[in-house]
């Protein structure tokens, strides 16, 4: 199994910044790297199509290495169960498992954004809450 390398940069879509800026803002989560983790969590658990993420306008947000390693792995594992279960190949190298998780998180935010519309930080963290609890 390929690991994500600790240095490696997130890097979100200007989309993707705004909303997770929103969310921060609004308390559903303290840092934006942890919506982030959460949301490639959420697609890869609900096995959401993805597609490829432009490098056109993506701004550095953290190293990978600031996500605890417990997490890492998580998104790590759950890639590889991911890819196997839809019978496509291991990733080559830790950079394809990180456009992997962007993939999911970008697609997770899509999906967290509808389904989170007009709710205040606290039903977002009660939601998660259910969420984490399916």
């Amino acid at each position: 199994m390929k690991h994500i390398d600790p240095q490696a940069t997130i890097r979100p879509t200007p989309e993707a910044k705004g909303y997770l800026d929103a969310l921060k803002n609004n308390g559903a989560f303290g840092r934006m790297v942890d919506a982030y983790v959460f949301a490639a969590a959420y697609a890869l658990k609900n096995n959401v199509e993805i597609s490829s993420v432009l490098p056109r306008g993506r701004q550095d947000l953290v190293y990978m290495g600031i996500v605890d390693e417990n997490v890492r792995l998580a998104l790590e594992a759950g890639v590889h169960t991911v890819l196997k279960r839809n019978g496509k190949p291991e990733p080559k190298d830790s950079r394809e498992v990180l456009d992997i998780v962007t993939q999911y998180a970008e697609a997770g935010l899509k999906l967290l954004k509808e389904r989170w519309q007009g709710k205040t930080g606290l039903q977002i963290q009660d939601d998660i809450r259910k969420i984490i609890s399916q």
